[in-house]
């Protein structure tokens, strides 16, 4: 999604005799992954040979909501998107494919029609109708429901019923990012009457939720166990499901998450600490599957009226990290650095122009001289630079101390200012915790496969994730042309054209790409190696293995 709020876990740990590493200082224990290799990492795990009755899925922390409008990180997606359906689907590999909508087609560049898929029925047997999808894109709309997605569909001045199986939806603007966005948590679809019915409590364990997904709600109690047992009437042949019963438990702790794997107490995760990550290559029963992934490890401006707001500070910074030794003590070696700003995982479309950008780019590599050269040329020589950090969060601290060894090697004058655990994340959503701190890490990602789905969030004026007020019109025509562009050779170039602004300008600085890590009991296969597991219906292929 764009809004990125509770990403911080997913921040690997990097162990106390590695972390001089991660600033300006080389090491190799391992070899960076090739970058051929990175891109053609696979999005599916091999198919399941057959049924499987029961498994037990991890996740970084227990779900606090199965409402879609609300679903905003990892644990949410992860079990909404096996319940629930947009009105379009993300394959593995990205690309955009019918779902809930059987069909849609831009009548205009202002007027998009969606016509419903037939014999699709809520789990509770009543059919999806045009006024369940009005209903809940309205609601997604809506800033009062408190939910993430209304900047998102901000280009939507209607949703009409068009027929008895039609919906319409009129723009004060084109917007082709709009499918995507439909394919993603802003485009669910749940029912009508039973959310109006619940109200407050549609999407908690009193409340529980009313979808269409392969999987339906069995039982949830809050903080304990949350388990999904097959829909039997699901409409898809091609996605009934193979496994049984599938409960998701929170797993805080990584050695807990580890230890659990190692038994067979867990069956498989996505994983989102690589802090174990030796010792998950150890087990015999798992197996390490890496794939695509939407994600990007940044380094964010706070605000742009300190020592962040001069670019060739920015520049100098990126310049000082050495992000190889990063990668290699945090993710194994296998993330990249930057050549584009977003992860190639984020091409879902036009991937040849996207592939031939990437190639023709430098990747990052440390230059002390130059980076001091431009501290002394922005005469921020001997300036404060304060990065935001959490002592209680291992895999934050470990960032921003790289971070801080990075800045003062270049001649800043940088420190560390330490909040609680439960209060980082104020750094996302309270501007009044941002003062008098130039910058904080996260890990983030795209609703969807488009690079242009992240760079907008953080670099539009009313970006979600605009923190610093970062506004740079040369940028904002760019993104406008891919958002406004119809055909995707077209848009792909406006999108590249904007990436490289973001590159130059830096409006946060990318750190690495990781790979997606998806982490399976070896009696266990058929789940995608790709991003799409947060946004569709990842779990249905999961089975028996052969």
């Amino acid at each position: 999604m764009r809004i990125t709020t509770m990403k911080l876990v997913a921040l690997a740990t990097c162990t106390t005799a590695l972390l001089a590493g991660c600033g300006g200082r080389s090491e190799s224990p391992a070899t960076a992954i090739p970058n051929s290799k990175f891109l053609a990492l696979p999005s599916m795990t091999t198919a399941a040979a057959g049924p499987a009755d029961s498994a037990t899925w991890a996740l970084y922390r227990d779900p606090t909501t199965l409402d879609p409008a609300l679903a905003f990180d990892y644990p949410e997606n992860t079990v909404v998107s096996t319940l629930c359906e947009s009105l379009l689907r993300q394959q593995p590999d990205g690309s955009l494919a019918p779902g809930l909508a059987s069909e849609y087609h831009f009548a205009t560049p202002t007027s998009l029609v969606m016509k419903l898929r037939a014999g699709v029925r809520f789990w509770d047997g009543q059919a999806v109708t045009p006024a369940d999808v009005v209903f809940s894109l309205q609601r997604n709309m809506d800033t009062q429901t408190g939910g993430f997605y209304s900047t998102v569909l901000n280009r939507i001045s209607a949703v009409t019923v068009d027929g008895p199986d039609t919906v319409r939806l009129t723009l004060n603007s084109p917007d082709y990012w709009l499918p995507g966005e439909l394919s993603s948590m802003a485009g669910v679809v749940i029912e009508a009457k039973f959310a109006q019915d619940q109200g407050q409590r549609y999407g908690t364990p009193e409340g529980g939720a009313m979808c269409t997904g392969p999987y339906k709600l069995a039982e949830w109690t809050a903080g304990k166990s949350l388990k999904v047992a097959v829909n039997p009437d699901y409409w898809d042949p091609t996605l009934r499901p193979l496994t049984r019963q599938i409960d998701f438990r929170g797993v805080s702790n990584a050695a807990t998450l580890t230890t659990g794997l190692s038994t067979g107490e867990i069956s498989g995760t996505y994983l989102t600490d690589t802090s174990t990550f030796r010792e998950l290559q150890q087990i015999k029963n798992v197996d390490i599957h890496m794939g695509t992934s939407g994600e990007t490890e940044f380094l964010i401006p706070a605000n742009l009226t300190g020592v962040l707001g001069d670019v060739r500070v920015r520049q100098a910074l990126s310049l000082a990290f050495d992000r190889t030794s990063f990668s290699n003590a945090v993710y194994g070696g296998n993330a990249v650095g930057p050549r584009m700003s977003t992860n190639p995982g984020t091409w879902g479309y036009a991937k040849d122009a996207f592939t031939a950008a990437w190639n023709a780019a430098a990747d990052p590599a440390p230059d002390l001289e130059k980076a001091k050269q431009l501290i002394r040329d922005a005469g921020a020589t001997g300036k404060t630079m304060v990065i935001g950090t959490s002592t209680g969060l291992a895999s934050v601290n470990t960032v921003a101390n790289a971070w801080l060894e990075a800045a003062n090697s270049i001649g800043l004058k940088a420190s560390l200012s330490n909040v609680s655990p439960q209060n980082y994340i104020n750094f996302f959503t309270d501007p009044k915790a941002r003062e008098g701190v130039d910058a904080f890490s996260t890990t983030t990602y795209g609703d969807y496969a488009d690079p242009a789905a992240l760079i907008a969030s953080y670099t539009e004026p009313k970006g979600a994730q605009n923190y610093s007020g970062y506004d740079n019109p040369q940028l904002h025509a760019a993104l406008e042309r891919a958002r406004t562009q119809a055909d995707p050779d077209q848009r792909a170039a406006a999108t590249i054209d904007a990436d490289r602004i973001v590159m130059s300008d830096l409006p946060w600085i990318p750190i690495v790409h990781p790979p997606l890590f998806l982490i399976l009991d070896k009696k266990l296969t058929g789940a995608p190696s790709s991003f799409a597991y947060m946004q569709a219906p990842w779990l249905a292929k999961l089975g028996r293995g052969q």
